[in-house]
């Protein structure tokens, strides 16, 4: 239980210390005037949203007549059960409808999934100690998988996001793609019955977010003609 936390706590600082160093001097927000202290206010907001929905999805796929009582539901570092693919879906969905004083989500989308990339082998290592490395696909490599394809966004997309060659949003929705994809692999690789595989909520969420975040892109990017995405 305090491992639990104790990776939690250390994967939300990385989170909000990435989001920090990649937005700090980003000239859409400075000429948008989001602080900081805004773009961490909307972090937070969407943090909780996403912990929301991890736990309700995780309930619901392990439901038990505990989960009624709410101190059993709402402390789940006492009573351990998150679903990841419910917290990104629902954290996805929080940040993309979020419309207060007409902030650039697409830009902030954008920026929250980088940081989220970052925070990602955080947690993927930790739960591979938690399990004491027992699964080295998820514990090992997937931490590096992310961690490259963090540098790759950094590094090679975010530079033609900025010039305008690739819409606000887009990036958001590639880092979905990547996690939605990574983590179906890895979840194939444990399994030892395909049907009862397929049919688990968290499969089934995770094939959601892969082509509901691949079509959005496409969207996004004006590859589907007759659908006309406003730009921030």
């Amino acid at each position: 239980m305090h491992l639990l936390i104790i990776i939690l706590a250390v994967s939300l600082i990385v989170f909000l210390f990435c989001l920090h160093v990649l937005a700090k001097e980003d000239l859409i927000f400075v000429r948008k005037n989001i602080t900081m202290e805004i773009l961490f206010n909307v972090a937070f907001f969407t943090i909780g949203v996403g912990l929301l929905s991890a736990r309700v999805i995780y309930v619901i796929e392990h439901f038990s007549l505990g989960f009624l009582n709410p101190l059993v539901f709402f402390l789940f570092p006492y009573f351990p059960g998150l679903s990841l693919a419910g917290g990104v879906g629902g954290a996805m969905l929080f940040t993309l409808i979020y419309k207060a004083k007409k902030y650039p989500i697409g830009r902030i989308f954008d920026f929250f999934s980088m940081a989220f990339l970052a925070a990602l082998p955080v947690g993927f290592f930790g739960q591979g100690l938690l399990m004491g490395m027992r699964d080295r696909f998820s514990g090992i490599f997937m931490p590096i998988i992310f961690l490259i394809t963090l540098i790759f966004f950094v590094k090679i997309l975010l530079p033609l996001n900025t010039r305008g060659e690739i819409e606000d949003g887009s990036l958001g929705f590639l880092s979905v793609i990547v996690f939605s994809l990574t983590t179906l692999i890895s979840l194939i690789v444990r399994a030892n019955n395909i049907m009862g595989f397929i049919m688990q909520l968290d499969v089934i969420l995770l094939i959601v977010l892969l082509i509901s975040s691949f079509l959005m892109l496409l969207m996004n990017e004006k590859y589907i003609s007759f659908i006309r995405v406003k730009k921030e």
